[in-house]
């Protein structure tokens, strides 16, 4: 099987794009995306992965071998660059950009069976007229058609996984600044300043533009939030596993968090937001706890009673639920279908 993953319309490279040897490349990589290309070549009979890119530069390419299997990044300026290439079995579309509609409206059957997981907003939904065989959401709420799908994903567990440190906060919450309207900031740190209970929690902020959240805090008379600035992947681990809960507090108009599957792969219960999009698989988990707008007060207590029961039974399902095996194997499953 050759598998295709056409990853973002964007030029701009990742930290782990700098890698050219395959132990370095896999150690630093983040996006769960690429790890499941590499994943279907340790486990299945896929013989070939290639990840399309977009970039300013001439075209150019990594190869990574794994015996007679071969995993490629393939960095073009034009993703119509694909059809010099002998066609794919399975490809996947992430993103939901117009270019990848173009691509399969141009010649659908040259991408084997397509898969489509898009954005945030209208994007959840292939809105350009693109052809694709199944339609991956991740939350419920937006399954509407028989070809739409449940998408499972998990932290990255080179990067994201439990360490033994001592807590130093009740709360690590990770949103960034500049996407202000779709995380919750406003509605999380206003609640705070209504919450006796809130008020006296230690709360480390991770994200871009702190100084947004540190004016809000000003605006609502809150000062038990830590605003720390923007930490890498490696440092978003630790401050988690220095955190007893991670807390999500997204709204309905964002994408499903990819923050919450990090936090459970590190082993730290999660407290999300009802609003925030993310399969029941997840949230009927011991350790996840669901608040609405106007409960996350009780919901804390009660976490913070059941904390180190919440945290083994995480910790005990990063070997069962939440391995990444279990969950590219149900991911395979209904591909399959």
């Amino acid at each position: 099987m050759i598998f295709w993953l056409f990853r973002t319309n964007l030029t701009n490279l990742e930290s782990y794009h700098q890698y050219d040897n395959i132990k370095d490349f896999k150690m630093n990589l983040w996006d769960f995306y690429l790890l499941q290309g590499l994943w279907l070549l340790e486990n299945t009979e896929c013989e070939e992965v290639s990840i399309w890119r977009l970039t300013k530069r001439p075209s150019y390419g990594v190869k990574f071998k794994f015996g007679g299997k071969v995993f490629i990044q393939r960095f073009v300026r034009s993703f119509d660059e694909c059809f010099k290439y002998k066609k794919p079995d399975v490809t996947f579309f992430r993103g939901g950009f117009s270019e990848y509609d173009r691509l399969t409206k141009k010649n659908p059957k040259f991408f084997g069976t397509k898969l489509y997981l898009g954005a945030n907003g209208p994007r959840r939904y292939p809105i350009y007229g693109g052809i694709y065989d199944k339609i991956l959401i991740e939350d419920e709420r937006d399954i509407k058609k028989d070809n739409h799908y449940p998408f499972y994903k998990i932290g990255v567990p080179n990067i994201f996984k439990p360490l033994n440190l001592q807590k130093k906060y009740d709360i690590c919450w990770i949103a960034n600044g500049t996407q202000i309207k779709q995380k919750g900031q406003e509605y999380f740190i206003e609640y705070v300043s209504k919450s006796n209970v809130l008020k006296n929690a230690k709360i480390l902020h991770i994200g871009n533009k702190p100084d947004v959240g540190k004016k809000l805090c000003d605006k609502y008379g809150v000062d038990n939030i830590d605003f720390t600035g923007h930490y890498d992947r490696f440092g978003v681990n630790k401050a988690l596993n220095q955190s007893k809960f991670g807390l999500v507090t997204s709204n309905d108009v964002d994408g499903c968090p990819r923050i919450s599957t990090e936090i459970l792969a590190t082993g730290t219960p999660l407290l999300i937001r009802d609003k925030t999009r993310l399969l029941r698989y997840y949230r009927d988990l011991d350790f996840v706890k669901t608040f609405s707008d106007n409960n996350l007060e009780k919901i804390y207590e009660e976490a913070k009673k059941n904390y180190e029961e919440m945290r083994q039974k995480n910790l005990n399902a990063l070997e069962s639920e939440l391995n990444l095996d279990n969950i590219m194997r149900m991911n395979i499953r209904l591909w399959e279908e």
